[in-house]
């Protein structure tokens, strides 16, 4: 049976003027906390990576159980085994001006650790915010940017103690889980605007009235009028996504016990070998599709994580796709990118596919 999954977006809370990095705060290195961006070096780190900050007593206990379940459990739908994040836990008297330079850093907290690691943590919060966390039990996340980095994200997880962030955490887990997946996604479509093919992109838009960024390294494999598969190979990956328009006809083509038949159908007919007629691609079943249903540039749509093969089970891996109507024009769009990296780690490659096709915006949603 098919999963559907919402997703529960963590409200982050944060009050400009009680929650900000105590200007007090220095490291063991003796530099001061910047206020401008423009001033900082840039944030460094593989994609992935996040660097946690916490006492070793947090680490050790419950909360560290959870945080770790949070933060590295599996990937979900690949064929292999991969931990969602590379953490890496640092004691906060080690935190120096190398872990500081993080793309990714997440800072936890409890106010009733009277250790000195404890009070040691206090010094990256202001007295006002401190109070506010005493007073408020809900209180327990908000985010900063660039605090000592340009292009850092930070992330502040704190309570008034252990058994109360646990449950907060608990609470929120999806949300926080996401966090940095969403920033690395957003750094990755950056990236590709850098270096957008613009030929590429101008032919998807007159072809399929379709905007899509495409970035450099991926050429058009075949093409025809409601059709477009883009291939990127090198030697370890190959990168495929493929464009389908076609009439909207009918709303249940989003009922979830179909995608599975609609997604073969569309393969069976776009994805083919020239030279072997009975070869296409096709789904495996041994994992359930994942189904989302997001907001997708301000455009309803499915998002829909499963494993692929070949008819011939010559070759397979993941694939993310995202299937969605423009209801004004009477078209329906099925766009996705698979992977074919055997023996190669998958998450990464699944996310730069994932991060491409969210920037797919249909002529409606498009802002001058």
């Amino acid at each position: 049976m098919l999963k559907i999954n919402k997703l529960y977006l963590l409200t982050l809370l944060f009050i400009s003027s009680f929650f900000v990095i105590s200007c007090d705060d220095k490291g063991k290195d003796g530099d001061e906390n910047q206020n401008s961006s423009s001033t900082l070096q840039k944030a460094r780190g593989e994609t992935g990576e996040v660097i946690m900050v916490i006492p070793p007593s947090l680490w050790d206990g419950e909360l560290g159980n959870l945080l770790r379940e949070v933060f590295t459990s599996n990937v979900k739908v690949l064929p292999q085994d991969e931990k969602l994040y590379d953490l890496k836990p640092v004691d906060p008297s080690k935190f120096n001006s190398v872990f500081k330079a993080s793309q990714n850093l997440i800072f936890v907290a409890t106010l009733d650790n009277k250790k000195p690691e404890g009070k040691y943590m206090k010094r990256y919060f202001t007295e006002n915010s401190l109070n506010q966390i005493e007073q408020n039990p809900k209180l327990f996340s908000f985010n900063q940017q660039d605090v000592y980095a340009r292009g850092q994200e930070v992330l502040y997880l704190f309570g008034r103690n252990e058994e109360e962030l646990i449950n907060n955490i608990k609470e929120n887990k999806s949300g926080i889980k996401e966090f940095f997946n969403d920033k690395e996604a957003e750094r990755l479509v950056s990236s590709f605007k850098k270096t957008a093919q613009k030929g590429i992109m101008n032919y998807i838009e007159d072809s399929l009235d379709l905007e899509l960024i495409v970035p450099v390294g991926f050429d058009v494999a075949q093409k025809s009028n409601d059709f477009i598969w883009l291939r990127e190979l090198d030697s370890k990956e190959e990168y495929n996504i493929w464009l389908v328009k076609m009439p909207y006809n009918d709303e249940s083509v989003f009922n979830p016990d179909k995608i599975k038949s609609f997604r073969d159908s569309l393969g069976r007919k776009y994805i083919t070998d020239k030279d072997i007629p009975d070869l296409h691609l096709t789904s495996q079943d041994e994992i359930d599709f994942e189904i989302d249903t997001i907001n997708l540039n301000n455009q309803y749509a499915l998002r829909i994580k499963g494993l692929w093969k070949y008819s011939d089970n010559s070759r397979g891996g993941a694939f993310v796709s995202y299937l969605f109507a423009n209801e004004d024009s009477g078209d329906l769009y099925y766009l996705e990118g698979y992977l074919d990296a055997p023996g190669e780690s998958k998450r990464e490659p699944m996310r730069r596919l994932k991060a491409i096709l969210s920037t797919a915006k249909v002529p409606d949603t498009i802002k001058d």
